[in-house]
């Protein structure tokens, strides 16, 4: 039960272990001393009025012995009797002893020890004035023992010695101890129980506040309901407010920033591939051209005529086909999740890469594995990804280079994409480096350094990643893992 309200790593459970024991250590100092100056004060006024019977005693026994020592007395044992009334008048007494100038044995109560050492301490006799302590008597229990010494101006007549029961001395002690220490552990216990409520209410609007940050959705519109409080678990609640609101506005902010990058990005390949662009829109439309003159200077020869036709369809059809990829590749679009054949990307991208690949001499192989299963994202943002890897190989290879493309079902459940370039490579200190915005190893003008962090992104975004293998000399390896299905 405790184990299950006080669990040991709990913030709670520290702040009140550490705080109940400086409660009760500071109570039980506060406490010891109380008993300490209220046992002092108690013993001293003991001691006060034991001093002050006897010495009144004293006076009536120095008186009796001088009436004896000049034969005085009235009768014989006189002092036995002035003993007993004295005892009578007095029932916290439990023995009285006399003693002459010589250590002589005079007088002695019947109650009491039996033997006179017990009544008469060594050395108690070389007192020089009253004094009191207390000891232990077997039977008679703790006793207050009171020494005066008989005297009349120089001369000594003997010493007197009285014994006060000292029991209820040390019961009020007692009794004052555990009142003292039933009053630490209450208040300790209301304490500590103030103290379990108000970490409670405390921690419990800690708990909503966490509750709320595990639920904090940055694409909702509200923040769960938090409690309105005017302290400082009220401002933290404000605070935390704020900042949904400021990151939530950053984030989107973020969002718009990323989208123009992607767009900026696109139209970048795009310009490289304006030469390839222009030639394959410009046989077509040379052969339109061709066909609307022959047929100016043959009009009437219809079979011809129709064959010309047929030709111009057929190179418009071609000219459609171009700016329709291309219009595909640049259109700015909100990503769409959805069922995507990595094998059509790899084709999609080769065939817009077709003309400068042909142009430059290179070879582009592409080894792509039948029935691929299929992997859910963006087939344009996909698509941006290989053409920013192909690309980056084409410049890395030169003029007649070798570039190879696989695809391949993985061991571990994902797709995988490889771009096998057998260019220059890349330095082994500019490796850790390849995917940080704006870096690049290209000259002026002809990189933004932005392609390979872009394409990090968009294959993350999908729950994949990027491995690139790096050799001097040696040519470069990009390797991409695309779960099927997609990121969750």
């Amino acid at each position: 039960m405790i184990a299950r309200l006080l669990p040991a790593d709990s913030l709670r459970t520290r702040i009140l272990l550490t705080t109940s024991g400086a409660i009760t250590l500071f109570m039980m100092v506060i406490s010891w001393g109380i008993l300490a100056q209220w046992r002092q004060t108690l013993l001293a006024k003991e001691q006060q009025h034991a001093i002050a019977v006897t010495r009144a005693f004293s006076v009536t026994v120095t008186e009796a012995m001088i009436f004896e020592r000049n034969d005085l007395a009235q009768s014989e044992g006189f002092l036995d009797n002035y003993i007993a009334g004295f005892m009578r008048e007095n029932p916290r007494l439990r023995y009285i002893a006399i003693v002459g100038p010589a250590g002589e044995k005079v007088a002695r109560s019947l109650q009491g020890p039996r033997a006179w050492s017990e009544l008469v301490p060594a050395g108690i006799l070389a007192a020089p004035s009253p004094t009191t302590w207390f000891r232990r008597h077997d039977g008679l229990g703790w006793v207050e023992v009171a020494y005066c010494p008989l005297a009349t101006g120089h001369k000594r007549w003997g010493s007197l010695v009285v014994g006060i029961e000292a029991e209820s001395v040390r019961r009020e002690i007692t009794r004052i101890f555990f009142l003292l220490l039933g009053l630490v552990v209450s208040v300790t216990g209301v304490m500590i129980l103030l103290l379990w409520i108000l970490l409670g209410r405390l921690l419990g609007s800690l708990r909503d506040l966490v509750g709320a940050m595990d639920t904090l959705d940055l694409e909702g519109s509200d923040l769960p309901a938090l409690p309105d409080r005017r302290d400082e678990i009220g401002v933290l609640f404000r605070h935390f407010h704020d900042m949904h609101d400021r990151v939530r506005r950053s984030r989107l902010e973020l969002i718009n920033a990323q989208s123009q990058i992607y767009h900026a990005e696109r139209l970048a390949a795009i310009g490289r591939l304006a030469s390839g662009i222009a030639h394959e829109l410009n046989n077509p439309i040379n052969g339109v051209r061709n066909c609307i003159y022959a047929i100016r200077h043959d009009f009437e020869n219809r079979e011809k005529n129709l064959t010309y036709l047929q030709m111009m369809d057929e190179g418009m059809e071609q000219a459609g086909s171009v700016v329709s990829k291309l219009l595909g590749y640049a259109r700015k679009q909100q990503p769409v999740r959805a069922p995507v054949a990595m094998n059509e990307v790899v084709l999609a991208v080769s065939r817009l890469l077709a003309f400068d690949i042909e142009r430059k001499g290179l070879t582009l192989d592409l080894d792509l594995q039948r029935d691929l299963p299929e992997v859910t994202g963006d087939s344009q943002l996909l698509q941006e990804v290989l053409m920013n890897l192909l690309l980056n190989g084409m410049d890395a290879v030169g003029e007649r280079g070798h570039i190879r493309v696989r695809t391949w079902a993985r061991d571990d459940g994902r797709v995988g994409v490889e771009v096998v370039d057998r260019g220059k490579g890349i330095a082994e200190a500019d490796l850790p480096h390849i995917f940080d915005p704006f870096f690049t190893t290209k000259g002026t003008g002809e990189g933004t350094g932005l392609g390979l962090s872009i394409s990090l992104g968009i294959v993350q975004a999908h729950g994949g990643s990027i491995d690139v293998d790096s050799r001097v000399g040696e040519g470069t390896t990009f390797t991409l893992a695309l779960p099927v299905g997609g990121a969750a």
